[in-house]
C-alpha cells in the first residue's frame, strides 16, 4: 500500500494545476469577494448586491478565458521546452539514446513482427467467399480427432447429410506427376479433389471449369484442371489450354480448366484430378485418405452440423461394424482446423518476444535511473531556481516519451526484417503463404506497444527522479544515488531481468536437448553416404506387370555398374523418406468376417538386394528373390516386432499372415525372412512393424531407389544419366541425400531450438549488460569511498570480491524466482519435447551454471574497475 500512495502523490504531483495557476484562480475570487462588498457598502441588500455581483462577474469570465489562455499557451511552451530540452541532453550522450533505441526497438520490433504473423495466421480471414461457413471434417476414433476419412464413408456423408450446401474431399499430401510432352519430363505437384471441391471453397477458375459430378464415377473421362502457375510457366498462358491433352504419369488427360495463382489449401499444388469413386484411392473403408472440407448450409449452424453427421456416423457403424465401430466425423471450422497444429508454436514465440520485451524495458529501466540518478545536482538546481515537482516530472516523462517514439520506430522499421527471419526457420505451410509486412493491426499494435512502454520504463523513474530532496542532493553532490529506495528498485530490476532470461534459456535448453536426443535415434539402418529419389514410369507405356519389373531390374543393374556406385536398392517407400502406407496384417484365422483384423504395420514392396544397399540386418531366413514372379507363391518378410507381435515366441518361418488389400477376404502370404526393424516416417514415433513384398509380385508404376556411394552428388548424375538413355520422358525425381531427408523432416523441432535460442541470447546479453551498468554504476557512485579504503591498504582482491559478491547475490535470487517459473512455463512447449521431461534436471542446471558464468563475468569487471582506483583520482573527481 506504501508504494501505491507514493505513486498516487507522484500522479497528483504531476498533474495538477501549478502554483500559478492556482494563484490565477485565487485572483479571480478576489474579485469577485471585492465586487460583492462595494454593493453592500452602496446599501444594497445581501441579494441585491449578489445580484450585481454576478452581473459584473461577467466580466471576470472574460477575464477569466484570457487566463485560461494564457495557460494554455504557457502549457504549450512548456511542451516545447520539453522537447528541446530532451533533444539537447540526448545529443550530449548519443551511446545512451543508441543503446536504449537499439534495446527497446529490438524489443518492440520482435513483439511487432510475431504479432504481424498470429494476426495473418490466427485471427486474419481465410481468403474465401464467406469464410465463416466453411468447415473441415476429419476422422474420430473412440472420440480423439484423427485426420484422413475413408472415399466410401465420404461419399456417405455427403449424400446422407442436409447440413452443407457443398460437401467435398481431397488427398492433403501431394503425390508428383511426370507431366511430359513438348520440353523436359517435369514433376508436377497433384492431388485428387472430389467433384464440388472448388466451388465449396468459393473458388473460381480463370478459365474453364472444374469438374462435373460424372468426372467423379468410375471409369469417367481422364481429365485435369492445372495451375494458373504451370498454365504460363509449361504452356506459354496458352489461350486454347482448355480442351488441350495433356499427359500426366503416361495417362493422357484434358484440360478443362485452370485455377487461379492465388488458390491454395493446405498445399502447393499445380494440377488437380478428379477423385472417382470405387477407384483406387477410394476404396474399402479400412483405407482413410481424404479430408472433408465443405461449406455450411444457410442458417446452419457448426453444432447442427455436428449432430447431423453423429447420426450418420452412428447409422454407418451399425451398417459396417468391422469397419466403423467407434469411428465418427469431427466438423470444424476450417481457419481451426487448419491453424490448429501451429497455435503452441506460435503462442510460445509470442510469449518469449513478450518476456525479450520485459527484459528490454527493465534494462532501459536501469539506465535511465542510472542516467538520471547523476543527473540529481541538475535537477536540484532547477528546483531550487522554482521548477517544482509536477514540471521536472514532465520533464523526465516527456524525455522518456520521445525514447519510446524512437524505439517504437526502430522497432517498426525491423519489424518485417524480423518476420523473415522467423518465418525462414517457422514453417505455416498449411496455412499458406504468410508474406512479411506490417498491416494496419500491426501499426495500431506497434503504437500501442510503444505507449506501454512509456509506463513500463519511464513513468516509475521519473516520478521517483522528480520525487527527490532538492538540499539533499546538492549536499551529497556527486555522490548522489537516489536514496536507498532507488537501489533496491535497480536490484529489483536486476533480479527481473535474471529471473526472465533464465525462463527464456530454460525454454531453449530443453528444445535443444530435445533436439539432440531426436538427432540420437538409431533409425534402423546405415543412413550414410545414402542418395534417394523417386522414379515413376509412365504406366501407359508400361501396361504390363512383367514390363515394370524388367525395367526397375535393368535400371538397378545400370546403376549398380556405374562408377563410385557401391549398393542400389530399390523400393516403394523409402524409410523417413516416404512415410505412410500402412495396412492391416494378421494371422488368417483371425480375420474378421468383412476382412478387418489384426495389427497395423507399414507395407512395402521391395527389389532384391534392398536390406543390403540400406544395411537392414537379416534376422532370419532370406531376402525376396527375383524368381519370386507373379507366378510363384507370395511371400513376404516381416519385421522383427511384427513377426513377435503375430507370432510370440514361435518360428514366423514358413507360417501364414494375411494381409488386408481392400478386397473381402485378406490376402495370404508365406513368411520367408525376417528383417530388423527400422523408422518409417519420424525418429519421434521410433521403430515401427512392417512388412516387405517382392515387387514383381506387386509391381506398380512408382519406385523410390537408395544408391550407396562414395559420392553421392556424382551418383546422382550417373543415375540421371542412365535413365535419360533409357527413356527421356522418365525424369530422376526428388533426389536427396539421406542427411538431406532426415534433417526436413526435424525441421520444425530444429526451427523452434533455433529460435527460441536466438531470442535466449538476446535475453542473455541484455541481463549481463543490464547487471554490468548497475554495478558500474554503483562503483561510479562510490569512487570516493573505494578511493580512501584504498589509500588505506585495502586489498584490490578484496574489492573484486565484494562488487562480484553483491552482484552474484542478485543474481542468485534471480535464478531462485525464474527456475521454479521456468519449470511451470516449460508446460507450454510439452508436445514440442522428445526424449526430455519438463522436469529435466541437467536443462536447469546447465541454465544455472551459464548464466551464473556470464553473470560472473559481468559482476568481474566493474570489480575490476573498483580494484585499479588511483586515490588521488578519487579525490580530485569528487
Amino acid at each position: 500500500m506504501g508504494g501505491w500512495r507514493w505513486m498516487k502523490r507522484r500522479f497528483q504531483v504531476l498533474f495538477n494545476k501549478s502554483e500559478a495557476e492556482a494563484e490565477l484562480d485565487d485572483e479571480l475570487r478576489f474579485h469577485l469577494e471585492k465586487e460583492i462588498e462595494l454593493n453592500l457598502s452602496a446599501g444594497m441588500s445581501q441579494a441585491e448586491a449578489r445580484r450585481r455581483a454576478l452581473v459584473a462577474f461577467g466580466g471576470v469570465e472574460r477575464h477569466k478565458e484570457e487566463v485560461r489562455h494564457v495557460r494554455g499557451a504557457r502549457v504549450l511552451d512548456d511542451a516545447v521546452q520539453d522537447t528541446r530540452i530532451a533533444f539537447r541532453s540526448f545529443m550530449k550522450e548519443p551511446a545512451f539514446l543508441a543503446a536504449v533505441l537499439l534495446t527497446l526497438g529490438l524489443g518492440i520490433g520482435g513483439n511487432v513482427a510475431m504479432f504481424g504473423i498470429l494476426e495473418a495466421s490466427l485471427f486474419r480471414a481465410l481468403p474465401y467467399p464467406e469464410p465463416d461457413r466453411l468447415v473441415m471434417g476429419r476422422v474420430t476414433w473412440n472420440g480423439q480427432v484423427g485426420q484422413t476419412v475413408s472415399g466410401p464413408d465420404f461419399f456417405d456423408y455427403r449424400e446422407r447429410s442436409g447440413s452443407f450446401e457443398r460437401l467435398a474431399a481431397f488427398t492433403p499430401w501431394s503425390m508428383p506427376q511426370t507431366l511430359t510432352g513438348e520440353g523436359e519430363p517435369d514433376r508436377v505437384p497433384s492431388i485428387f479433389v472430389s467433384p464440388g471441391f472448388f466451388a465449396a471453397l468459393g473458388a473460381v477458375p480463370v478459365l474453364g471449369r472444374e469438374f462435373a459430378p460424372d468426372e467423379g464415377e468410375l471409369g469417367g473421362p481422364n481429365v485435369v484442371v492445372i495451375s494458373e502457375g504451370l498454365w504460363e510457366r509449361r504452356f506459354g498462358s496458352d489461350p486454347d489450354i482448355l480442351g488441350r491433352g495433356v499427359t500426366f504419369g503416361g495417362t493422357p488427360s484434358t484440360v478443362v480448366g485452370v485455377m487461379p495463382a492465388s488458390f491454395r489449401l493446405m498445399a502447393d499444388v499445380d494440377a488437380w484430378f478428379p477423385l472417382q469413386r470405387g477407384g483406387a484411392w477410394a476404396g474399402g473403408r479400412q483405407f482413410h485418405n481424404f479430408i472433408l472440407v465443405g461449406r455450411l448450409a444457410p442458417g446452419v449452424s457448426m453444432a447442427q452440423a455436428q449432430e447431423d453427421v453423429d447420426r450418420i456416423s452412428a447409422a454407418l457403424a451399425e451398417e459396417y461394424p468391422d469397419t466403423n465401430r467407434d469411428k465418427g466425423l469431427n466438423v470444424a471450422p476450417l481457419k481451426e482446423a487448419l491453424s490448429q497444429r501451429y497455435e503452441t508454436t506460435l503462442m510460445v514465440l509470442m510469449a518469449a518476444v513478450a518476456t525479450l520485451l520485459l527484459i528490454a524495458c527493465g534494462n532501459v529501466a536501469g539506465l535511465l535511473l542510472a542516467r538520471g540518478s547523476a543527473r540529481r545536482g541538475e535537477l536540484a538546481v532547477r528546483s531550487v531556481m522554482g521548477a517544482g515537482q509536477g514540471r521536472l516530472a514532465r520533464q523526465l516523462v516527456t524525455e522518456n516519451a520521445l525514447l519510446a517514439v524512437g524505439a517504437g520506430l526502430v522497432g517498426v522499421a525491423m519489424a518485417t526484417g524480423l518476420q523473415r527471419g522467423i518465418l525462414s526457420f517457422v514453417s505455416l505451410d498449411l496455412l499458406g503463404r504468410v508474406e512479411p509486412g506490417l498491416s494496419g493491426p500491426s501499426l495500431g499494435f506497434a503504437l500501442g506497444l510503444s505507449a506501454l512502454t512509456v509506463v513500463a520504463f519511464g513513468v516509475i523513474p521519473a516520478l521517483r527522479l522528480a520525487g527527490g530532496d532538492p538540499a539533499a542532493d546538492l549536499r551529497s553532490g556527486a555522490r548522489a544515488t537516489g536514496g536507498r529506495g532507488a537501489t533496491r528498485f535497480r536490484n529489483g530490476l536486476v533480479v527481473a531481468q535474471v529471473a526472465l532470461t533464465a525462463v527464456l534459456l530454460s525454454g531453449a535448453g530443453l528444445l535443444l536437448r530435445s533436439f539432440s536426443e531426436l538427432q540420437g535415434v538409431d533409425p534402423g539402418f546405415d543412413d550414410a553416404h545414402l542418395l534417394t529419389a523417386a522414379v515413376q514410369i509412365p504406366s501407359a507405356e508400361y501396361q504390363e506387370p512383367a514390363a515394370r519389373v524388367e525395367f526397375f531390374r535393368q535400371l538397378s543393374e545400370r546403376i549398380a555398374a556405374a562408377p563410385g556406385v557401391q549398393k542400389v536398392g530399390f523400393t516403394t517407400h523409402v524409410p523417413i523418406r516416404d512415410p505412410g502406407g500402412n495396412v492391416r496384417v494378421d494371422r488368417p484365422e483371425l480375420f474378421g468376417t468383412a476382412g478387418v483384423f489384426g495389427r497395423l504395420a507399414y507395407r512395402r514392396a521391395v527389389m532384391p538386394g534392398y536390406f543390403d544397399a540400406l544395411g537392414i540386418p537379416l534376422r532370419a531366413g532370406r531376402d525376396v528373390a527375383l524368381t519370386d514372379d507373379p507366378a510363384a507363391p507370395r511371400v513376404i518378410v516381416l519385421s522383427q516386432s511384427l513377426a513377435e507381435q503375430i507370432f510370440p515366441g514361435e518360428n514366423p518361418l514358413g507360417r501364414t499372415v494375411g494381409v488386408d488389400q481392400g478386397g473381402s477376404e485378406p490376402a495370404t502370404f508365406e513368411v520367408v525372412g525376417v528383417v530388423g526393424d527400422v523408422v518409417p516416417s519420424h525418429p519421434a514415433e521410433g521403430m515401427e512393424a512392417a512388412m516387405y513384398v517382392p515387387y514383381s509380385q506387386s509391381a506398380g508404376s512408382r519406385m523410390s531407389l537408395a544408391v550407396r556411394a562414395t559420392d553421392l552428388a556424382a551418383a546422382a548424375t550417373a543415375v540421371r544419366g542412365v535413365l535419360r538413355e533409357m527413356d527421356p520422358d522418365i525424369p530422376l525425381a526428388e533426389a536427396a541425400t539421406m542427411d538431406e531427408v532426415e534433417s526436413r523432416v526435424v525441421a520444425d523441432q530444429r526451427s523452434m531450438a533455433a529460435v527460441l535460442s536466438a531470442f535466449a541470447a538476446v535475453a542473455l546479453l541484455l541481463a549481463a549488460v543490464g547487471l554490468y551498468g548497475v554495478l558500474a554504476y554503483q562503483v561510479s557512485r562510490r569512487l570516493h569511498e573505494i578511493g580512501i579504503r584504498m589509500a588505506l591498504g585495502a586489498d584490490a582482491g578484496r574489492m573484486v570480491s565484494s562488487v562480484v559478491r553483491g552482484g552474484m547475490t542478485l543474481v542468485v535470487v534471480g535464478l531462485l524466482v525464474g527456475l521454479p517459473v521456468s519449470y511451470f512455463a516449460a508446460r507450454l512447449i510439452r508436445e514440442m519435447l522428445f526424449g526430455v521431461g519438463t522436469g529435466d534436471p541437467l536443462t536447469y542446471a546447465g541454465v544455472a551454471v551459464f548464466l551464473g558464468g556470464v553473470a560472473a563475468l559481468a559482476c568481474a569487471l566493474p570489480g575490476f574497475r573498483a580494484s585499479r582506483v588511483d586515490p588521488a583520482v578519487a579525490f580530485r573527481e569528487e
